[in-house]
């Protein structure tokens, strides 16, 4: 134990607010993996500077530079042979007690194609998560992609496999309800009709715009689903810029009071390992702009003359950084990548803990100082919500803030789909479709048409959140 560097603990720094889950993907756990499984590994093949690489294994409390013991993983990246040994994977599978593993149900991936869906699969997904997750989701399939337009089918798809696990769930895993949509009337249909489902919480998907996710908030709380108390869990997918860290410490706040701290937020991305594939270091929360300030090593750095000794430099000096150096990013490998992964994740985990901070001791009439007027209105709109008779009528009043930060949400169902299942007048905010000028046709095209003369096909964003994208 004594030549093992110093250790930071990060999990030590999430507190009572939202946690974020760092997405193990492929890529990380592959070598991970490799190291420790030694009759798997071909020498020749692995980067000298990977060979300390347990290290960088956040869930070993032993080894790590920085444990930290919460992480999801999807089922649809899985090995699904739960009999075959997958060093690709043993970050995950031999994760260590204590640590804790939200797994993802692999919906997207069905709807991509890149999973053929059939019952065999759905057996498959279901052991998988059962055997390798604290927290899981049910297997959704999201009205997305190559499921575009077809709401209703993919509800039916999804209530059948709600049935299966609420009737095959051991209690090993703690599974979460999902609610699905790409606008309010889809969203409280979704919900009203599986809802009754006893679960341990709710995994809400398809809120890529801030809008959508307002109104599933508002719309739970009108509905008492936190006042039920078998719910002690709200998992948002893929949600982690600067600014949705804000949000999302508001609503475990008031979760925390008003269900005395029954029920935990959390949000899961790949975004600290994403941005290294794009040469990208984070190195600061931009409070003003409510985006991460970076550094960036381009892969050609020919014309760059980088020092030739010594560390890249870091906002937080954690135990990370003297393993970062100069000819690590000079010669941009797959070694850079996993190094700057590791990196990102902790300032991940220090934007949280700083946001939370924040959140829970400013006033907001103090943190409008620090942070955008529009974020502060979301912020409020918040606390109104829980305490209102009526909170879907506070959404609609700052409906126009969300949409001005985060976007307007898109009706992309065939109106005659909509009209067969739903009733518009139940829905203030329900806009009927406009047709609109295709510009590049100088002809106009209704978009109340089917979708299938009218793709709009929208693969998600691997680091999308609330607020506007990034530049990477």
């Amino acid at each position: 134990m004594s030549n093992l560097p110093e250790q930071d603990n990060l999990t030590s720094k999430q507190n009572d607010y939202a946690v974020f889950l760092p997405a193990i993907s492929g890529f990380y756990a592959t070598f991970v993996g490799k190291q420790r499984n030694e009759q798997y590994v071909d020498p020749a093949r692995m980067p000298a500077g990977l060979q300390d690489m347990e290290m960088m294994n956040w869930l070993n409390s032993q080894q790590a530079l920085f444990p930290y013991k919460w992480s999801l993983y999807s089922g649809g990246h899985a090995n699904l042979d739960l009999n075959k040994q997958d060093w690709s994977e043993d970050m995950v599978r031999s994760r260590e007690p204590g640590t804790f593993m939200l797994g993802d149900s692999g919906g997207f991936q069905i709807a991509t194609g890149a999973l053929k869906w059939d019952m065999a699969l759905r057996d498959r997904i279901f052991e998988w998560l059962e055997n390798n997750s604290d927290i899981a989701c049910n297997i959704d399939i999201p009205p997305r992609v190559t499921y575009e337009g077809r709401f209703q089918e993919s509800l039916d798809i999804s209530l059948d496999n709600f049935k299966y696990f609420e009737k095959k769930q051991t209690g090993k895993t703690k599974f979460l309800n999902v609610v699905q949509g790409s606008n309010p009337v889809e969203f409280s249909h979704w919900y009203k009709t599986v809802r009754d489902m006893e679960f341990g919480g709710w995994c809400i998907g398809s809120s890529r715009r801030l809008v959508d996710f307002m109104y599933i908030l508002a719309l739970m709380i009108k509905e008492k689903e936190f006042d039920k108390e078998y719910n002690t869990w709200v998992h948002l997918l893929g949600i982690s810029k600067v600014s949705d860290f804000f949000i999302l410490s508001q609503l475990q706040k008031l979760l925390n009071i008003h269900t005395n701290n029954r029920i935990t937020v959390s949000t899961d991305s790949s975004s600290p390992g994403q941005y290294p594939i794009f040469g990208q270091m984070v190195w600061s929360p931009n409070w003003k702009d409510q985006v991460f300030n970076m550094l960036y090593f381009p892969k050609d750095s020919s014309n760059i003359v980088y020092p030739t000794t010594g560390h890249v430099p870091s906002l937080i000096n954690h135990p990370g950084v003297e393993y970062l150096k100069w000819d690590t990013v000079k010669n941009y490998s797959t070694e850079a990548v996993t190094r700057l992964t590791y990196h990102n994740l902790y300032m991940y985990v220090y934007t949280a803990d700083q946001v939370e901070k924040l959140v829970n001791t400013c006033p907001l009439e103090v943190l409008a100082e620090l942070i955008p007027n529009d974020l502060i209105q979301i912020l409020k709109s918040m606390e109104e919500m829980f305490v209102s008779s009526d909170p879907i009528a506070v959404y609609e009043r700052y409906r126009q803030f969300y949409v001005k930060f985060g976007g307007e949400n898109v009706m992309n169902i065939a109106k005659e789909v909509h009209e067969e299942f739903f009733n518009f007048a139940d829905f203030n905010s329900f806009v009927e479709p406009k047709v609109v000028k295709k510009r590049e046709k100088k002809e106009v095209v209704d978009e109340t048409k089917e979708t299938e003369e009218v793709p709009q096909q929208r693969i998600e964003d691997a680091l999308g959140g609330w607020g506007e994208l990034e530049n990477i």
